[in-house]
């Protein structure tokens, strides 16, 4: 009797000190994820580039979603535009615009693997660049850097194809 009460004090003293050597994962309180890029309001053509931006102070990997939102002030996420992206705490890829309908209310969501931490950029339309507008992803030049290809088509400038390397426009 006397030994049986030896063994399970000792297991469970091993248990203790099991459980407090698997670290729990958490991030600090006031850890944030927050969305840089794309601007509001700006217009992405579906096939053309998206080029996202975040802070991330979670130290965690993260994955980024093109969202939308409901109407009602909530989004559903619509297409994973990245899995385990990077945990550095400034980040930025580039990352090709979906097949979905044409919308203004379309955002990035950048969440956390771990627990979940988000944020969600500013909202931006999908579809056609507007005949007035200036472009985001798309454009052409009247200037001595464009032509056009063998259909006529032109080619766009080369400020937009440097833009295409994976580094912001910016």
């Amino acid at each position: 009797m006397l030994r049986t009460r030896f063994l399970s004090v000792t297991a469970a003293s091993l248990l203790v000190g099991l459980g407090s050597a698997a670290p729990a994962v958490s991030e600090p309180p006031d850890a944030t994820v927050t969305v840089t890029s794309p601007s509001a309001d700006s217009v992405h053509p579906v096939n053309s580039s998206l080029f996202v931006g975040w802070r991330n102070d979670t130290g965690q990997e993260v994955d980024v979603w093109l969202a939308q939102g409901d109407g009602a002030g909530g989004t559903q996420r619509v297409f994973k535009l990245a899995s385990k992206a990077s945990s550095k705490p400034a980040s930025e890829l580039v990352a090709a615009v979906p097949s979905v309908p044409d919308g203004t209310d379309y955002t990035v969501e950048v969440t956390t693997r771990e627990t979940g931490v988000h944020g969600y950029s500013a909202p931006f339309e999908v579809g056609p660049v507007p005949a007035n507008g200036p472009g985001v992803g798309t454009g052409t030049s009247s200037g001595s850097d464009s032509g056009s290809d063998s259909r006529g088509a032109p080619w766009p400038s080369l400020s937009w194809l440097q833009t295409q390397d994976g580094h912001s426009p910016r």
